[in-house]
């Protein structure tokens, strides 16, 4: 299976969503976090579910942890981002 990576661009910490940018799609998955206490704008994560939606492991390459985070949605424009994480 073919481990996608992207960058955090937008975090909502009321609402504990993320935006990563994928470059190699050219858009935005969007995630909800348990906790967004240790991310960062600029952290690259990784994960080997591709397009799957819903609960799914997710890795954040750049702080070393691995978390169970809900995908919500893949293949938003950076002008839907903000939307998205509302």
């Amino acid at each position: 299976m073919k481990q996608t990576t992207g960058k955090v661009r937008v975090i909502n910490r009321q609402r504990a969503m993320v935006g990563v940018y994928v470059e190699q799609e050219d858009d935005h998955t969007v995630l909800k976090l348990s906790s967004v206490n240790d991310i960062d704008i600029g952290d690259v994560m990784a994960w080997d579910s591709g397009t799957a939606l819903g609960t799914q492991s997710y890795r954040n390459l750049t702080k070393g942890w691995t978390a169970e985070v809900y995908v919500a949605k893949h293949g938003v424009a950076t002008a839907n981002l903000e939307v998205q994480l509302r």
